[in-house]
């Protein structure tokens, strides 16, 4: 991961916000939102509809497959259906492209909140998408290198981990976000920082040749 850039990408707009930061930055977000962590692991697929629908507020008149940030010029021939039965449509898009999903989800919340974007965030992004192409090119020599299988079978392994990883952590940000501020009205502007690690108070040290009286002194 150390070896993947965290600069934003060429024309995202994402990288020149500078109103406030994710509650939590993607390495952190499962030891301050574990029980989102937890869900996003062994349940992706309805936490997925569950934070979509609370990022919409409710309305789900505002739904369309991924936000329109996946495909869009594929997805825009779905409106239709989508606006009839937009209930079903969230189920097939969590269920059947689940990373695609969470994505949508998550840079409509960053958009619509104008959260700048984490460099940690992107490279474990990176990361995983580098491993996620690592397996399927080893995959696809296995089919014509049989000496090979084994090791593309531990890649894939490795690349799974990965996955449902960034899947848990992605989902442990986003289920913060929207409990600490369920619209995008609900900031004060305060902001918070990106993976703030706690400290302590530390006090000066007195000058030397310089000592306190002890009480009862004058």
């Amino acid at each position: 991961m150390c070896f993947c850039s965290g600069d934003p990408v060429d024309k995202d707009p994402r990288g020149k916000y500078n109103a406030r930061h994710w509650e939590t930055g993607m390495c952190f977000a499962p030891c301050n939102n574990c029980i989102g962590c937890i869900g996003g692991l062994f349940c992706h697929c309805c936490c997925n509809c569950y934070l979509r629908y609370s990022a919409l507020n409710g309305d789900m008149s505002k739904y369309t497959c991924c936000q329109g940030y996946v495909c869009p010029s594929c997805t825009k021939c779905l409106e239709s259906c989508v606006h009839c039965c937009p209930w079903p449509c969230l189920f097939l898009e969590s269920f059947l492209c689940c990373s695609c999903s969470l994505s949508g989800t998550r840079m409509y919340v960053q958009d619509e909140r104008q959260i700048i974007t984490d460099p940690c965030d992107n490279r474990i992004i990176r990361c995983n998408n580098c491993l996620q192409c690592l397996a399927c090119i080893c995959d696809i020599l296995a089919c014509f290198c049989e000496s090979i299988r084994g090791l593309a079978c531990i890649i894939r392994l490795i690349a799974n981990i990965a996955y449902l990883t960034t899947m848990a952590c992605m989902t442990a940000q986003v289920h913060l976000e929207l409990n600490r501020h369920p619209t995008a009205h609900d900031y004060g502007g305060a902001t918070a920082v990106i993976g703030q690690q706690p400290h302590f108070q530390q006090h000066p040290p007195a000058p030397q040749g310089q000592y306190g009286k002890p009480a009862g002194y004058q």
